[in-house]
């Protein structure tokens, strides 16, 4: 089972840990990133795919809602922070991919709490400051 207590120095240390980590995160796994803007989710995220041997670049999909990456394995990395309305989620697809075989990556999952399944393992990004965070499983 992941479990994650750090405090990390710098955004590098921040995608450096996320990278150790990445044997952890398997396919079929649902995992939320939960924190405030600017601490860190994203920032672990490109981190977590550079360890799963993703070479292009990752960026937030804050506007796209939906990135899709061929890594080690398939990676769907999905930012709910802009679209609130659960059935444009739905009408989307998210249901279909929590059903799939694919490392699901969501950022601010509290917002469509209501359809998340079961499984979903949480980590919390907290602002220490400008650049320190604290990256836990909750």
């Amino acid at each position: 089972m992941l479990s994650i207590n750090k405090i990390t120095e710098s955004p590098e240390d921040t995608m450096s840990l996320a990278s150790s980590l990445a044997g952890n995160f398997l396919a079929g796994g649902i995992y939320g990133f939960v924190g405030d803007l600017a601490s860190g989710k994203t920032t672990f995220i490109k981190g977590l795919l550079s360890g799963l041997d993703y070479g292009g670049i990752a960026n937030s999909p804050t506007f796209t809602l939906i990135n899709e990456y061929n890594a080690h394995c398939r990676v769907i990395h999905m930012d709910c922070y802009r679209e609130t309305d659960i059935n444009r989620w739905i009408q989307i697809g998210i249901l279909e991919y929590f059903n799939s075989n694919d490392l699901i990556l969501i950022e601010w999952p509290e917002v469509i709490k209501s359809i998340l399944p079961d499984r979903v393992k949480f980590i919390k990004f907290s602002n220490i400051d400008k650049n320190k965070r604290r990256i836990e499983t909750i």
